[in-house]
This record gives C-alpha cells, sequence and structure tokens, in this order.
C-alpha cells in the first residue's frame, strides 16, 4: 500500500481543524485526482476544488504543531492554485478550538475573514406547487438565460458574492433550473441540485433588487422545494449568507431551520496585490509607533 493510499485510508480526526466535519467528506476530497493533500508530523493541508473555487482544509493534533507547519504547507500548496480559473482561496470555519491563537496563523499567510454562512434545512417539502401573484409565472430555464441570471445573483449578492467560478459552477452542476417572469421579464431564478441522496439542495437563488420586497422569493423558493419534492427527495438544503437579511427572512419564514454554519475567510490569488497591502500595513505600522516626526 503507497503511503498516499495509507494517508487516504487513515481514520485521522485532527483536535485542531477547520474542516471538513466528517470524515467521510475527508476521504471524498482526498480520492479526487485534481486535490492536493500535504500530510505533516502531526498534521495535514488539503487544497481541493470545491463549488467553482479551490478551498483550503487543514487540520492538526495541536496548535502548536499547526504553528510549526502552516506556513511551509501552505507555500507547497500554493504553487497549485488555478488562478486562471477561480476568482479566489476558500476556507470555511466551524466550531473552531483555541480560535485566538489559530486566527493569527491564518491572518500571517494573508488570509482574512469575508462572511458568515449558515445552511437552513426543510424537512417537509412541500407536495403542491405554490400559486403565484398576478403577471408572475415559472418556466424551465434555457442557456440563453444565464447571462441575465448572472447580473442578478452578482447584484442581489452586492460585496457578498461567491464569485462568477461559483456562478458557473451551479449553473452546470444544476439538475434543474427554474426561470421566474413578472409579465413575461426574467425577474429571478433558482438552481436545484440531485445527488441520489434523500436530501436535496437549492444551489442558489435570486430576486432582482427592484423587485424585493413584493413576496416573489418566497413564491420562488416554494416552486424550488416543491420541485425537489417532485423528485422523490424528503429534504432540503440551501446556503445563504445570514447578512443579507431578505434572504433569510424569506426562508425562515418558509418553516426552513438552522442545520449548519460557519464563518468564510478568504484568500485573494493576486500575489502581488497581497504583498502591496502587506507594506501599506507595514508602513502604517512604523507611523503608528514613532508617531508623525517622520
Amino acid at each position: 500500500m503507497t503511503e498516499e493510499r495509507r494517508a487516504i485510508q487513515s481514520n485521522v480526526d485532527y483536535a485542531v481543524k477547520n474542516q471538513p466535519r466528517s470524515l467521510v467528506r475527508r476521504q471524498e476530497l482526498l480520492t479526487d485526482g485534481e486535490t492536493v493533500h500535504l500530510p505533516c508530523d502531526g498534521g495535514e493541508l488539503i487544497l481541493a476544488y470545491e463549488n467553482g473555487q479551490q478551498s483550503v482544509h487543514w487540520g492538526f493534533d495541536t496548535v502548536d504543531a499547526m504553528r510549526l507547519n502552516f506556513a511551509s504547507l501552505w507555500s507547497a500548496a500554493s504553487s497549485s492554485i488555478d488562478r486562471d480559473n477561480i476568482d479566489h482561496i476558500v476556507m470555511n470555519i466551524e466550531q473552531l478550538a483555541q480560535r485566538d491563537l489559530v486566527i493569527p496563523i491564518l491572518q500571517q499567510e494573508s488570509f482574512e475573514l469575508f462572511a458568515e454562512w449558515i445552511e437552513l434545512i426543510h424537512p417537509e417539502l412541500p407536495d403542491a406547487p405554490p400559486e403565484f401573484s398576478t403577471g408572475i409565472s415559472l418556466r424551465r430555464a434555457q442557456e440563453e438565460d444565464l447571462d441575465i441570471f448572472e447580473s442578478i445573483w452578482q447584484d442581489s449578492l452586492g460585496e457578498l458574492s461567491d464569485g462568477l467560478a461559483t456562478f458557473d459552477y451551479f449553473a452546470a452542476e444544476a439538475s434543474w433550473a427554474g426561470a421566474l417572469e413578472l409579465d413575461g421579464k426574467v425577474i429571478g431564478f433558482a438552481f436545484n441540485s440531485l445527488d441520489g441522496s434523500p436530501v436535496g439542495r437549492v444551489l442558489t437563488g435570486a430576486i432582482a433588487r427592484d423587485h424585493w420586497g413584493q413576496g416573489y422569493g418566497k413564491e420562488l423558493m416554494l416552486a424550488a422545494l416543491y420541485q425537489l419534492g417532485s423528485e422523490g427527495v424528503a429534504k432540503a438544503i440551501i446556503r445563504l449568507r445570514p447578512d443579507i437579511t431578505q434572504a433569510l427572512k424569506t426562508c425562515s419564514g418558509l418553516g426552513m431551520r438552522h442545520h449548519a454554519g460557519g464563518i468564510e475567510w478568504r484568500r485573494s490569488t493576486d500575489e502581488t496585490q497581497i504583498q502591496e497591502e502587506i507594506e501599506a500595513r507595514r508602513k502604517a505600522g512604523v507611523k503608528a509607533r514613532y508617531g508623525n516626526w517622520r
């Protein structure tokens, strides 16, 4: 048995880790041929493709082991960053032990806190399609709809966007895509995904900002949930940014409940920009230490 295969099959459960939440998910990542896996004494770092971006997963026996090895592991992994095809590096942190000691290690390598995320689950999907408001209709999306979908998606998320590579990934992975129209004009969309499990997923969805507050988001979500139920799944999950309060309010109002949550950290793929920011912070620190006499 090769050392790589031995590492994949080992049931490692580190005391200090960001993700993945389960050993099963770890093995799924490690068996993907595009995943970079870098083990060390007392820990490991994984760089893997997820949702159109590259994600970092790490685990260590202790904070000291992380402090000793993280920088060198990340340096080795960074040569595999797919800068031509991703928008940023993602690192999701959930229930992190010894957070105050770990965060400086991440910041030293230019990872920055981005935003909170939560997953909501609907335990009992509707067995009938929604009744739409006057002028509203839903149809199966066509490829020519993707440009308007992307525009609606980017505008609705604003600075909390997951990046165009993620939108393209969702569009490619969707088993169903619905276009919501008002008097024949597309004002929203939803992408659903089935993976053969009893739980389906609303990959993403959005309503154009100038149509917020009219109840159209609720109708869109009900239609997406009904579509998943019609495919035979028992439950459905959606991931949201709680900072987008309209989306959270809509899904909570439909009976969806908290399933998981965490904080997303990001790192730019532009090394020149990172070095400029580091230098700017260094100069600001010098001025703070020596006052204005310089």
